[in-house]
């Protein structure tokens, strides 16, 4: 027969985690979290919000105003999972795991680094010549490989739609990752600069570091003088 004792640190237990499933709102950083729709995944966000803020310098997430969780239009529209937009990172809800929640928040952290750092990150083209020389070494791998390559620039630094549709429908990610190894850190980053700064940014705090320093240098030096930069 249950005690008195148990009955009530049962209640106690059911409460603490109805409330937890309910819950709705959080801070990151001081910044508002709001789970304007819950997540699909069982994700426990406090243990998210406190990875995040013992693996990242709070500084980097100065330009964010709020992340808000939800099942929007915009993303689906676009096949995205995060999108960083007017000083807030928006998430959809459809996310599974923690895990993907971490990587797409670093990832989209990035993406609004560039807005105040541009200049750091950019402005002496060093980072370009890096990513263009990865991008043509590249272009001889899937050469070698029998790819019809020719009609696509392999030095133009913006996202192009149709090449991520080549390396997405033709080559396909999972044979590229084999390709780009020693090269790019995923081949998400293949797909543009700006990519390729924010999956660099993402490896920098949530994967593989020394990594990152062997095979992107000047990547690693930038993204270490945004971190340490002073005003």
């Amino acid at each position: 027969m249950q005690s008195n004792k148990s009955k009530i640190e049962q209640i106690i237990a059911d409460s603490l985690s109805r409330h937890k499933e309910q819950r709705r709102e959080y801070t990151l950083f001081g910044k508002f979290f709001y789970l304007k729709e819950p997540f699909l995944g069982n994700i426990d966000v406090q243990n998210v919000i406190e990875t995040l803020e013992t693996s990242i310098p709070s500084h980097l997430f100065g330009e964010i105003d709020e992340v808000l969780v939800g099942d929007f239009d915009f993303l689906h529209e676009r096949g995205l999972e995060a999108m960083y937009r007017d000083g807030a990172i928006y998430v959809t809800n459809q996310i599974q795991s923690a895990k993907d929640l971490i990587e797409n928040i670093v990832h989209e952290a990035s993406h609004s680094l560039e807005y105040l750092y541009g200049a750091i990150i950019y402005g002496d083209r060093k980072i370009n010549a890096e990513f263009i020389g990865k991008r043509e070494r590249l272009r001889s791998i899937l050469q070698s490989e029998g790819y019809k390559v020719g009609s696509y620039d392999f030095e133009d630094v913006e996202y192009d739609e149709e090449f991520d549709a080549f390396l997405y429908k033709e080559v396909g990610y999972a044979k590229l990752n084999n390709l780009v190894s020693g090269l790019f850190v995923s081949s998400y980053a293949v797909t543009s600069l700006q990519e390729y700064w924010a999956v660099g940014f993402e490896d920098y705090f949530i994967g593989d570091r020394e990594y990152l320093k062997t095979i992107s240098p000047i990547l690693f030096r930038k993204i270490e003088e945004v971190i340490n930069y002073e005003d």
